[in-house]
């Protein structure tokens, strides 16, 4: 996403959160072979700062009453420039 994004291009990244893995067999009536990878927020920012993001916003929320039954995690980040100069 870094390398695409212009200089404070923003990217808003969503996730459940977690540590697990939950596998699918059938999803929406059809069959299917899918892993559903969780992460922890914490590692989350750090994989961006790494990659040369800011986070300017960090959100984190309880499912909704028709939404599985798990926290997600919002991240809004920009793509930072290492500045150089005199």
């Amino acid at each position: 996403m870094h390398r695409v994004l212009r200089p404070d291009g923003l990217v808003l990244v969503a996730f459940h959160i977690g540590t697990e893995v939950r596998h699918l067999d059938e999803w929406l009536g059809h069959d299917v072979d899918i892993d559903f990878h969780f992460f922890e927020t914490d590692g989350v920012v750090t994989a961006m700062e790494d990659a040369g993001f800011v986070i300017d916003a960090r959100l984190e929320r309880r499912n909704h009453p028709e939404e599985v039954e798990t926290r997600r995690g919002y991240l809004l980040a920009r793509r930072h420039e290492a500045r150089t100069g005199a």
